[in-house]
C-alpha cells in the first residue's frame, strides 16, 4: 500500500464519520478531530512499518537475485569444469593405452635384446675356442716346419757305390706322423731362416 492510497483511505474514513453523525457540538467536534488524528497517527505508523517491511523485502529480493546470479554463474562454471574433466579423462585414457602399448613393445625389445646378448656370448665363446684352435695349429705347423728345416740343413752320408745296402723298414715314429701331417700343406719358397707371423699367415 502506497502513501497516497493510505491518505485516500484516511479521507474516506473521516468523511464517513462526519456523514454518520449529526451536527456535533463544538465539544463533540473536538473529540472527533482527536479520534481522527489518532487514527491518522496509527495509519501513518502502520504505513512506516509497511514501508520498512517493503524495504526489507526489497533487500531480500535483491539478495536472492544476487544469490541466484551467483548460483547460475557457479552452474556454468561447473558445466565447464565437467566438460574439461571429460576431455581430460579422454586424453588420460588415450595416454594410458599408449603407455600400455609402449610397455609391451619395451618388454618385447628387452626379450629380443636378451636373446641377442645370449647369441653374442655364444658366438664369442665359439670365436675364442676357434682362435685357440688356430693358435695350436700355428704352433704345430711352426714346430714341424722347424724340424724340416733342421733335417734339410743336417749333413747326409754319401753311400759308397760298391756298398749295396738293403733298406731297413722303419717303425712308425712321431717324425713320420708329423711328416704326414705336414704333407697336407705347401710351404712357401724360398724357405726363411726364421718363421714370422706373415710367413705362416697363409695357413689361417
Amino acid at each position: 500500500m502506497t502513501k497516497g492510497n493510505l491518505n485516500d483511505l484516511i479521507r474516506k474514513e473521516a468523511n464517513k464519520e462526519v456523514e454518520s453523525q449529526p451536527s456535533p457540538s463544538p465539544k463533540r467536534s473536538k473529540e472527533t478531530n482527536a479520534t481522527l488524528q489518532a487514527k491518522i497517527n496509527d495509519l501513518t505508523a502502520e504505513l512506516e512499518k509497511t514501508k520498512k517491511n517493503g524495504q526489507t523485502l526489497q533487500e531480500k529480493v535483491i539478495s536472492l537475485e544476487e544469490e541466484l546470479k551467483e548460483n547460475l554463474e557457479l552452474s556454468v562454471r561447473l558445466q565447464q569444469l565437467q566438460q574439461q574433466t571429460e576431455q581430460l579423462e579422454s586424453v588420460l585414457s588415450e595416454k594410458t593405452t599408449l603407455v600400455a602399448k609402449l610397455s609391451s613393445q619395451l618388454s618385447q625389445s628387452q626379450t629380443e635384446l636378451t636373446e641377442k646378448k645370449q647369441l653374442i656370448e655364444k658366438l664369442s665363446s665359439q670365436l675364442s675356442k676357434t682362435e685357440t684352435d688356430l693358435t695350436d695349429k700355428k704352433q704345430l705347423i711352426e714346430k714341424l716346419y722347424n724340424q724340416i728345416k733342421t733335417l734339410e740343413n743336417s749333413p747326409t752320408a754319401t753311400p759308397e757305390p760298391s756298398a749295396i745296402t738293403k733298406p731297413v723298414p722303419k717303425k712308425p715314429s712321431l717324425y713320420n706322423f708329423e711328416m704326414a701331417t705336414l704333407a697336407r700343406y705347401i710351404a712357401p719358397n724360398p724357405t726363411p731362416t726364421e718363421l714370422t707371423d706373415s710367413d705362416i699367415g697363409w695357413f689361417d
